[in-house]
């Protein structure tokens, strides 16, 4: 019977130790990036024109054409190649390309870079030409033979910029009995609504379907870690994830729906489309291409075909989400919006029933004390007090079974050789002492979905981005930027990356080292070596994962430390009392 609870403890351990390793792995040692564009030297000749790359859909499928690709150009002189109208909000500036009526040019002026006051704003959108174009487009498509607005379609407008206060109103005539006007709208944060009225002035029927994508030419250097970046949306009732690596294997993918959302995701970013939530039978496609400027990678949609009689006019309203992974920002327009499960976007990972919960509750904190390192350390507080009936009974079970160790020593001694009543010995030694020895396993188990979750909140969270602690901690997403090895800076040799630990880790690591020895010692020599292994390997791995992850964990052994130590000293005393 011993046998079988040391070998659920050995499990147990098992299950804790890989699933640790698997999450950790990803994080030290991520998947191989895409490469970046290489530089491209100054030409001798005067520089060709910036090429379009131009993404037309079909009714049946979104095709991909591209052209002959100039050098790569910077931002300012992509931007310059065309007409555009600038876009100024509280949280957003930019433009819109006239062109094809392009919303290419987008930055974030709430979040910058690095934590440099000067850095650069975060850019999302970038025009074709540059190095990672990334854009959101609307059109019409028609089985017919149309004149429709499409990329190279240059709009019409007396509008100077576009902003929350005043929208841009667009027209274009195609000449043959179709007019189209536009009018683009935002408001104070990163919701663009795209409104089209298509009037038939001639004498024919026209049946036409409407198109929005967004598409995006070469990946960034993505961040390190294990979060959802890629193509993503809610379609048919369930959320679809295609990882760049997914979808350079499968190359398409496509979809029926009726409402939900899809679109590009980042880390902390997204440019996302969400398509009239009543329309039936919507076609999502998610497709990769190899062109000429590098792997192009998009989603679109396809709505059902919008027939025009002959001086009649259709009004379409559709949106593109391009911003910030603002989780009560998303919630409010799920919910005033109508977009079906928009919070969605963001990445929360299996435990989702705990990991916005949890969210919501460090948010809050945060709110209360003006700091996410104060948050953490309060939450992981409030977590230990929650988990304290459990963790006592276990704490008091793992003790009485210390203080049997000297008396399970003489049963192997005596019984060594008979296994079977080493075995019976041994539980009737528990039974007398009313002490269950795999009870020890409970907390570890309840343990394993909570840290999961707040792992995955802390990676995720837009709030802990840039979040300084104290001391030397100025971003609570980013590993401790100290080094053990390095004596901090002090000595200046070359060290391999797995050996970058700094402060925070090493105390974590120790931290679990010294609760190990407050634990009494199996009779098992795996099980023991496992232990002793783990301290540091926890610290090597999590060495390199955010730095609020590390405090939580470092605070939470503190925690637990302090509550052994309290109720060995309540040991004592009833002890002496007796």
């Amino acid at each position: 019977m011993e046998k079988n609870n040391i070998e659920k403890r050995n499990l147990v351990l098992a299950v804790i130790f890989s699933a640790i390793c698997l999450f950790a792995v990803d994080a030290i040692f991520p998947p191989a990036k895409s490469p970046e564009s290489p530089a491209v030297p100054a030409p001798v000749v005067p520089a060709p024109t910036v090429s379009e790359q131009s993404y037309a859909p079909a009714p049946a499928a979104i095709s991909t054409r591209s052209k002959e690709t100039a050098a790569v150009v910077s931002r300012e002189k992509a931007v310059d190649e065309y007409k555009h109208v600038a876009i100024k909000t509280p949280s957003v500036s930019g433009s819109l390309r006239l062109k094809g009526a392009r919303l290419d040019n987008l930055s974030l002026t709430k979040y910058r870079e690095t934590l440099d006051a000067d850095s650069p704003y975060i850019s999302l959108l970038s025009p074709a030409g540059t190095a990672y174009p990334f854009f959101a487009e609307f059109g019409w498509v028609s089985t017919s033979a149309i004149a429709l607005p499409n990329a190279d379609t240059l709009w019409k407008t007396n509008d100077t910029e576009l902003t929350p206060e005043k929208p841009l109103t667009l027209t274009w005539d195609n000449k043959a009995g179709l007019k189209f006007i536009r009018q683009i709208s935002v408001d104070n944060n990163y919701m663009f609504t795209v409104s089209d009225r298509i009037e038939n002035y001639g004498s024919q029927i026209v049946t036409l379907f409407g198109y929005g994508l967004v598409g995006r030419t070469n990946i960034p250097e993505s961040q390190r870690g294990a979060v959802l970046e890629g193509l993503v949306g809610y379609l048919d009732g369930s959320l679809k994830e295609f990882p760049y690596s997914k979808m350079d294997k499968e190359e398409q993918a496509s979809f029926k729906t009726t409402g939900g959302w899809a679109g590009i995701t980042d880390k902390y970013w997204m440019a996302v489309l969400a398509f009239d939530q009543n329309a039936p039978n919507v076609t999502v496609k998610f497709s990769e291409q190899d062109t000429s400027a590098g792997k192009h990678y998009q989603a679109d949609y396809l709505m059902p075909p919008t027939i025009i009689e002959p001086g009649q006019a259709v009004q379409t309203t559709n949106r593109v989400f391009a911003g910030a992974k603002e989780l009560s920002l998303i919630d409010s327009y799920e919910k005033d919006l109508g977009i079906k499960r928009f919070d969605l976007t963001v990445d929360f990972g299996w435990y989702y029933f705990l990991t916005k919960p949890f969210f919501f509750i460090l948010s809050w904190f945060n709110s209360l004390f003006g700091n996410m390192g104060l948050a953490i350390l309060f939450f992981a507080f409030l977590l230990r007090l929650a988990m304290f009936p459990i963790a006592n009974k276990s704490f008091e079970n793992m003790a009485r079974m210390k203080e049997l160790q000297p008396k399970m020593e003489k049963l192997r001694e005596r019984y060594g050789e008979d296994k079977m009543r080493l075995n019976q010995e041994m539980m009737e030694l528990y039974r007398q002492n009313n002490i269950n020895p795999a009870a020890g396993c409970l907390p570890m188990l309840i343990q394993i979905p909570v840290f999961f979750s707040l792992y995955k909140v802390l990676y995720i969270s837009l709030e802990l981005r840039q979040a300084p602690f104290y001391g030397w901690i100025h971003d609570l997403s980013a590993p401790d930027p100290t080094s053990v090895f390095t004596l901090f800076g002090a000595l200046n040799w070359p060290i391999p990356e797995v050996l970058n630990i700094g402060v925070w880790p090493v105390a974590m690591g120790l931290t679990m080292w010294i609760q190990q020895q407050m634990n009494p010692k199996t009779a098992d020599k795996t099980q023991n070596m496992i232990l002793t292994m783990m301290p540091i390997m926890m610290t090597f791995l999590l060495g390199h994962l955010a730095s609020g992850l590390v405090i939580y964990w470092t605070w939470s052994n503190l925690l637990s430390m302090a509550q052994q130590y309290a109720l060995k000293f309540k040991g004592k005393k009833r002890k002496g009392k007796a």
